[in-house]
């Protein structure tokens, strides 16, 4: 037994002599060095993960060749040497052999092993770290060489933001909101704080030819401090792939579990860069949904489809792009187009969310509105955190005269999304219908501060602003909507204006611009109509325009048989031309005065004066004023100069003392 102890106590001191135990050591302290920032910087490079792999595992390998180098060969001032044999005598106290000088090197690295042992056991671990459930997803950085990958980061976050929003348990900060931090250099902690998340997904994309890397990091809202980080990489074709992967990954880190892993792969992937690359452009242009940027997204879907006609997101932004476009030209022939289109996805994709909302969307413009209703109530079972899901139920109960709870749906909606300015101009327009007109204007200007460059809430603001008889202001607000982008609304909107003013000229130039932008809505042409008849002697040169509203609201009721303003229009413009028995068929289904909004009671009760049915049009005339229209409105209208002499007209508002908007009465 002495002899064994005296022998391992002879090979201690023999490696100490050799300094291997120091050179281990350091190798130690060297190697963990390097790997860390090779963790840092070989995502940042597109480095393959078997590239981290073979550095770990050259480590690994490395530390016996060090021991063996250091065992054999000795650094002196003199330079490298092979390390000579211990004399006799120095074999039991090795120890007083070792220079004194080179101890504090042993220190040193022993330090350096205890502070890399000490970060290793304290570091934070992204798998026992516990975050909360609420997370928003950031715009992914282009890391690309062109800088010109944006709208595919873009993209990219969308999906994961996709697939989270099927996952019971996680609330998701909705995409408007999330990108508005973009380009702003806010620390996370603020992020979470203004987004109200606990938790926040960043990360970046990085494509080289076809060749793809999707780096993640997620963020702890309270603390600012990384809890996980990882990178994917693959080609274009396997982008629907990462995009789960690192899904299913932050599920797991959020103690989360998916509710159906795999549920819409196959539907919705597509094997096809190109394709996937197009239905990412189309996406971006979507989100705008003004004239050019919708046309360009149909463009980009029908490209996808080409590519792959089995990609079923494509097929529901076709669907969604579509309606759109008939929405914002008044076509019919785009509207039998966006009927086909919608048919084919109802019938390829009806689990897809996409796809009830497009749906949703088409049936409001048709006047389904309780089909519409079903349609985004299923939207909201397949995700139940969608936010444009709740707006558009909020809007399909607008259309059912259910103004409190499309309110609330709407409230809703801009509680998950609060920087999308669209839905606070959607709520803005159900304050409108409700008679809550300084509601009306506190939402649309909510909008306007949030997307100052639209020009739909400025032209919104301008029609809540004439309800309550401020004309000026409404002026104003029609000519910011006009210098924005000229556009039929916004001239038609000014002409009103002027037409209630008394100037009828420069609201027949209006509305002549908006008929020539959008010759096929009824509104427009009903308008110059009636701006042209204002005029004395013109009598003759409206009846083309009143028989072009005639034929333009019989187009609009062939698509929507439910559109009310489009029949009272007809009704209208059927009694200005002394067709009175068409006028009252017109009016025959529009005996439910309570199923009507207040613009088209207004029309109706207008219809019936032209018809000298007095009784009807003042009980049309009232309902619409204790729904909420302003009677001001009434006794400022033109039209109906010759029915304040009549007690029962005079009855139902009380005439402005001093409004400016007043015209004054004989």
């Amino acid at each position: 037994m002495p002899d064994r102890g005296f022998r391992l106590g002879t090979a201690l001191g023999e490696l100490k002599r050799r300094h291997v135990m120091r050179v281990l050591g350091a190798y130690a302290v060297t190697v963990w060095a390097v790997l860390q920032v090779a963790d840092i910087v070989l995502p940042a490079l597109m480095a393959p993960e078997w590239v981290m792999t073979a550095l770990v595992g050259a480590a690994v390998l490395g530390a016996p060749v060090a021991a063996v180098l250091a065992w054999v060969y000795d650094l002196t001032p003199q330079g490298v040497r092979k390390t000579g044999a211990a004399a006799p005598e120095t074999s039991r106290a090795i120890e007083s052999t070792a220079a004194v000088g080179g101890r504090w090197v042993d220190y040193l690295i022993i330090a350096a092993l205890v502070l890399i042992l000490t970060f290793v056991l304290l570091r934070p671990s992204a798998v026992e770290t516990r975050i909360g459930t609420s997370i928003a997803v950031l715009p992914f950085t282009d890391l690309s060489a062109g800088q010109d990958s944006r709208y595919f980061g873009d993209g990219v976050a969308e999906a994961i933001m996709d697939k989270l929003a099927r996952i019971a348990g996680i609330q998701l900060s909705a995409r408007t909101s999330s990108f508005s931090f973009r380009d702003g250099n806010i620390d996370a902690r603020q992020v979470a704080s203004q987004l109200g998340v606990s938790t926040l997904l960043e990360g970046s994309v990085r494509r080289s030819g076809n060749q793809l890397r999707i780096s993640a990091r997620l963020i702890d809202g309270s603390s600012g401090k990384q809890v996980w980080s990882n990178s994917y990489d693959g080609s274009l074709e396997s982008a629907f792939e990462l995009q789960d992967k690192i899904s299913s990954a932050i599920a797991d880190v959020m103690r989360v579990q998916l509710n159906s892993p795999n549920d819409l792969a196959a539907d919705l992937a597509t094997r096809n860069p190109e394709a996937f690359d197009q239905y990412l452009r189309g996406r971006s242009n979507l989100r705008d949904r003004t004239g050019a940027r919708v046309d360009a997204a149909i463009e980009n879907f029908e490209a996808a489809l080409a590519l792959d006609p089995a990609f079923g997101l494509a097929a529901a932004g076709l669907c969604r792009a579509s309606w759109d476009r008939y929405e914002n030209r008044r076509e019919p022939e785009l509207a039998a187009i966006a009927f086909e289109r919608c048919d084919k996805t109802r019938e390829r994709y009806p689990e897809l969310a996409e796809t009830r909302i497009a749906l949703g969307s088409l049936q409001l413009g048709t006047g389904e509105a309780e089909d519409a209703e079903a349609s985004f109530r299923k939207a909201l079972e397949l995700e139940p955190n969608n936010a444009e899901a709740h707006a558009g139920l909020g809007q399909a109960l607008r259309d059912q005269q259910k103004l409190d709870q499309a309110a609330a749906e709407l409230a809703r909606a801009i509680e998950m999304d609060p920087a999308y300015w669209r839905f606070r101009w959607d709520l803005g327009i159900v304050h409108y219908y409700a008679g809550k007109l300084d509601a009306a204007v506190e939402a649309v200007m909510q909008a306007i501060r949030l997307n100052p460059d639209h020009p739909g809430p400025h032209s919104t603001l301008g029609g809540v602003y004439f309800a309550q008889g401020r004309f000026m202001q409404a002026a104003d607000a029609f000519e910011q909507s006009i210098e924005r982008e000229p556009n039929a609304i916004a001239y038609s909107n000014a002409g009103t204006n002027y037409f209630f003013g008394g100037e009828f000229p420069r609201a027949e130039a209006m509305f002549r611009r908006a008929v020539e932008m959008t010759p096929d809505d009824f509104r427009f042409t009903g308008f110059l109509a009636w701006a042209v008849r204002a005029q004395p002697g013109r009598e003759d040169d409206a009846r083309p325009f009143h028989k072009a509203t005639i034929t333009t609201a019989s187009a609009r009721l062939a698509i929507n048989v439910n559109d009310h303003d489009a029949r009272a229009a007809l009704a209208v413009h059927l009694a200005a031309l002394d067709e009175d028995a068409a006028a009252r068929g017109a009016l025959a289904s529009l005996i439910d005065y309570q199923a009507l909004n207040i613009n088209a009671l207004s029309m109706t009760g207008f219809a019936h004066y032209l018809l000298g049915e007095e009784e009807d049009a003042i009980r049309a005339f009232r309902i619409a004023i204790e729904k909420g229209l302003p009677g001001n409105l009434l006794y400022s209208d033109p039209r109906l100069d010759s029915a304040w002499s009549d007690p029962r007209f005079a009855a139902l508002v009380q005439p402005p003392a001093a409004s400016p908007a007043a015209i004054p009465r004989s």
